[in-house]
């Protein structure tokens, strides 16, 4: 695995670079896209210029089911926090849905200051077990095939999956899960 410049691994800059992806996605699936925290959208605009790569979007019966399919068993935690017909940030896209934060070499926003929705994928959270979204996009899925070898393929191990999973949960509204997982070392 390499590191290119903008500090993500070679096969994300490359996945980047194809369509659809976590990066850019179908016209007229933008209502699928995550939502951003306030404390989210700060911390990009700190680190980069603004391209008018935010948007406020409606949070439909869609929008909601789609969030509430992240976390089941906390449906109605999931619609108070985004309740329908309310408003939330997400990142932009431009018309050929590719987010208004990748350029030609992969995404302008420096790793620390990425969403946590971004930084997980392809990756999640199944109770206490690391998991991963069986995304046919994804380069790293592709390439990768299970889930050991996916970790290794983006740098990363379960406990930073289990450390971001944890922080989007909190930056999102959700509380910390009951009886939180324990955090193990490496892989």
């Amino acid at each position: 695995m390499t590191l290119t410049q903008t500090g993500d691994s070679d096969v994300c800059e490359r996945c980047s670079l194809q369509g659809p992806t976590c990066c850019r996605i179908t016209s007229g699936q933008e209502e699928f896209c995550f939502p951003l925290s306030r404390i989210e959208k700060e911390r990009i605009q700190e680190h980069v210029p603004f391209v008018g790569g935010f948007v406020l979007s409606s949070n439909t019966k869609a929008f909601v089911d789609n969030v509430c399919r992240l976390f089941p068993g906390e449906e109605k935690l999931v619609r108070e926090l985004f309740p329908e017909g309310n408003d939330h940030f997400r990142l932009a896209v431009d018309t050929l849905g590719a987010c208004r934060f990748l350029g030609p070499e992969g995404c302008e926003i420096p790793q620390e200051a990425r969403p946590y929705y971004c930084r997980l994928f392809p990756f999640w959270m199944a109770g206490c077990e690391v998991t991963h979204f069986d995304s046919p996009s994804c380069l790293a899925r592709r390439e990768g095939q299970t889930l050991t070898r996916i970790l290794k393929c983006l740098d990363m191990n379960r406990a930073t999956v289990k450390d971001l999973y944890g922080r989007l949960r909190l930056i999102w509204g959700l509380p910390p899960r009951k009886g939180a997982c324990k955090v193990e070392k490496g892989f």
